[in-house]
């Protein structure tokens, strides 16, 4: 009997390794370091001179439209959020410093959440449902500085002479699985990998490239995925929905039916990517959501994991390192550079992941 049970604990412990046979999205510019982690190549430093290079290449560009239709240029956007920096320095706030950026979707917080950046600071950013004692928690668990959700600071533009690959560059403040909150650490190589990841797989390099928020900007989905590499890559951003309310896809299609709707998953502790679905793939798996991609490897954990079903495991350039001020959480979610999900998954033979049963947070 006691051999039996030392089986099944061995067996409920198996970790199986999942390759992407077919080769989507392949990028060649990740290799394999020490670490045993895929990682880019030649990155810039930081998120803030990335963008800083982005801004001076494409000042007159429209880089933001809000929900009235108002346009704002790269050249508008960068003074204005530089002034913000500068208006953020003058009430003391340094480098690593965290600062808390609530607002809705829209041009305030594009020059809040900058000007943080520009400043040397970390914006820190609630999940979108958070009630006003957990803002208050958030900002006291945090320890941040500073609250942005008022008028905006205003001083001499002011841009700081960056920050180094490892360091904090966003803190995303997500529900826990059992309740309550955390906060998720990314690095500027994580943001600045998702960025890379998202530019070449989506092809934003193209001149003309405009994407529609359809997430909240305090989301990874919101400004990781969808507004840093769109401004990355010198294209506009498109304001939809109230408040920074999801919308349904449905309603995207019917108003903007050129579109190309994307299909994938990815949760903050991924930098907001993982798995990208395939345009030409969908019919034949309808249910899938997507192959890895952007240096991500995907495992399965579990007695069936040598049957292609179990828990779905990801690692990465862009996989956050740890949980911010929660040790225990830390120590359950993050094994050896693997994510654990939490999230039941099938992957077939060629890498498509397809949900069984997705965790309740």
């Amino acid at each position: 009997m006691q051999a039996h049970d030392e089986a099944e604990v061995t067996m409920s412990v198996a970790v199986v390794r999942v390759s992407c046979a077919a080769g989507w999205f392949r990028d060649e510019r990740v290799s394999r370091r020490l670490d045993g982690v895929l990682r880019y190549e030649d990155l810039e430093p930081c998120l803030a001179e990335l963008l800083d290079r982005s801004a001076l290449r494409h000042s007159a560009r429209v880089a933001a439209v809000d929900r009235a239709g108002n346009a704002l240029t790269y050249g508008q956007m960068w003074s204005s959020a530089a002034r913000v920096a500068g208006g953020l320095l003058d009430q003391g706030v340094g480098p690593a410093d965290r600062v808390v950026v609530h607002y809705p979707n829209g041009f305030r917080w594009l020059y809040a959440f900058l000007g943080v950046v520009l400043a040397g600071g970390v914006p820190v950013l609630p999940d979108p449902t958070c009630s006003d004692p957990e803002l208050e928690w958030i900002a006291d668990d945090s320890g941040a500085v500073l609250t942005l959700d008022g008028e905006l600071p205003d001083g001499v533009a002011f841009l700081d002479e960056g920050a180094a690959p490892d360091e904090l560059a966003v803190l995303y403040y997500v529900r826990k699985r059992g309740g309550g909150l955390h906060g998720v650490e990314l690095t500027n190589e994580n943001i600045l990998s998702t960025i890379e990841a998202v530019v070449h797989a989506m092809d934003l390099t193209a001149e003309g490239a405009r994407t529609v928020l359809t997430a909240p900007l305090s989301t990874a989905a919101g400004s990781a995925v969808q507004l840093l590499p769109t401004l990355a890559a010198g294209g506009t951003v498109v304001a939809a929905g109230a408040r920074g309310v999801r919308v349904p896809w449905r309603h995207l299609r019917a108003s903007f039916p050129a579109a190309r709707c994307v299909r994938g998953w990815g949760v903050a502790e991924t930098g907001g990517i993982g798995l990208l679905l395939p345009t030409d793939q969908r019919a034949a798996h309808p249910r899938s959501v997507g192959v890895p991609f952007g240096g991500m490897e995907v495992a399965l954990l579990g007695p069936a994991a040598d049957q292609g079903v179990g828990e779905l495991l990801c690692r990465g350039p862009s996989v956050a390192r740890r949980y911010w001020n929660d040790p225990e959480s830390t120590a359950e979610t993050f094994d050896d550079g693997w994510f654990h999900t939490g999230d039941q998954v099938h992957i077939d033979g060629d890498g498509f992941v397809t949900p069984v049963a997705v965790r309740v947070s």
